[in-house]
Parts: C-alpha cells; structure tokens; sequence
C-alpha cells in the first residue's frame, strides 16, 4: 500500500507545481501586457542609471519615480487632448479648427512636462560624482541611439 500512495502523493505534488508555475507565468504576462498597454515603460531616464553605482541609481530612480507621479496629470490630460481631437476626424463635418487647438493644447502639456523632467534629471545628475555624471551621460547617449534606430 505503501507505492501507491507514494505514487498519489508524486502525482498531485507534480499537478500543484505545475498549477503554480503556470498561475505563475500568468501573472507576469498580464502584469506585462498591463504595462505596455498603460505605457508604464521604463524610459531612457531609467535605463542611463544601469551603469551607475547603486546609491546614485537609486537615488536618479527615485527621483524620477516622484517626478513621474508629478506629471501623470499633466500626461493624461495630453492623452486625452490628443484623443479628442484624432476623434474629432469622425465627426459628421470636422471642426478643424477646434482639432488643431485640442492637439496643439497636448503639444504644450507634453513640452511642458518634458521640460520639466529634463531640468529635473540635469539638476539631480548634476549634483552627483563625476564617475556617475559619466555613466549617465553614456546611458543617455546609448538609450538615445537606440530609440533612433538603425
């Protein structure tokens, strides 16, 4: 009797591992097609700290972390400014002028909010070491190229 409820035992502890990875994998896959779809990427900001030493990475991530929840007003007010006014094309007769105004208000939140995180990040990376004024430099550049293309 002994063999056949080692047998059961193996059997239901392989179906709970398999259960478990596969909730597992779930997880991250919605965790990332949530992100992409909320475009909660990591920019080039982000990516330019990957060869600094860790207490200056952690403190430029921080502080763009706080500078994200600063401008997300400002980003979902632009998203939706510029969604209202592509759907304004639907329309039955298109206010032209009304959809250059809607997109030309996104413009501005968007340079706005892009000036305000470009100063931030000068004035944080600034203050560093030059060692990691460096590093960041060369990430930037490296994330630059990159978003550039071939």
């Amino acid at each position: 009797m002994r063999p056949r409820w080692l047998i059961v035992g193996l059997v239901v502890s392989v179906a709970l591992n398999l259960f478990l990875v596969g909730a597992g994998a779930g997880i991250v896959a919605l965790g990332l097609r949530i992100a992409s779809e909320s475009g909660a990427r990591p920019g080039a900001y982000f990516w330019a700290t990957q060869a600094m030493s860790q207490p200056a990475r952690g403190e430029v991530r921080r502080g763009l972390a706080g500078l994200r929840d600063q401008v997300r007003a400002d980003v979902e007010r632009s998203r939706t400014l510029r969604v209202q006014g592509w759907n304004g094309l639907a329309a039955a007769k298109p206010d032209t002028a009304a959809i250059k105004q809607a997109l030309a208000q996104s413009r501005q939140l968007d340079l706005a909010t892009r000036t305000k995180v470009e100063e931030h990040v000068v004035d944080q990376v600034a203050a560093l070491p030059p060692a990691d004024r460096t590093a960041y430099a060369a990430g930037m550049r490296r994330a630059l190229a990159a978003q550039a293309g071939p």
